[in-house]
């Protein structure tokens, strides 16, 4: 095959490449402005790791389940509980509304809230660190901040 065959098979190919870029291209503007914007707002948490004095062992690296118990702790019920509380979530008004019309006021407040709560969580360790990252991902970004750092101050306090 010579340059010049070459050269005229890229442009007799040309008019469906550009069509085809040109479509996908229209295709991701249109997908792009339809979504809701979404935000994620991230914490870290550093697990300290006390070594045992009696057998001088660090108990992290003795159970290599230890990062996923804590990234368990952080996704767990509790948690997420003391989340609505920190921000005192199960005193707005709005949010009871929402409450009554998903539930029709069955079941309690504070156990909906945080079941809704997770639903947007991300808990992720970093390689070969003792720190985890938390990950929120919502519509509003002060409110996904907010979140996040509760999580984080929460699994602190739990």
């Amino acid at each position: 095959m010579t340059l010049q065959q070459f050269l005229l098979i890229l442009i007799a190919r040309a008019k469906p490449a550009l069509i085809t870029l040109f479509a996908i291209v229209l295709i991701t503007l249109v997908v792009n402005l339809l979504l809701p914007k979404q935000y994620t707002a991230s914490a870290s948490v550093l697990i300290d790791v006390k070594p045992d004095p009696v057998a001088g062992m660090v108990p992290g690296m003795i159970s290599p389940g230890y990062m996923a118990t804590q990234i368990d702790i952080i996704k767990s019920d509790r948690v997420a509980q003391r989340v609505v509380k920190l921000l005192r979530m199960e005193e707005s008004p709005a949010i009871k509304a929402q409450w009554q019309e998903a539930t029709e006021g069955k079941g309690q407040l504070l156990l909906w809230l945080a079941e809704l709560l997770k639903a947007g969580l991300e808990v992720k360790p970093s390689l070969e660190s003792n720190v985890i990252d938390i990950d929120y991902t919502g519509g509003d970004p002060g409110f996904v901040a907010a979140l996040a750092n509760a999580f984080a101050q929460a699994y602190i306090d739990v």
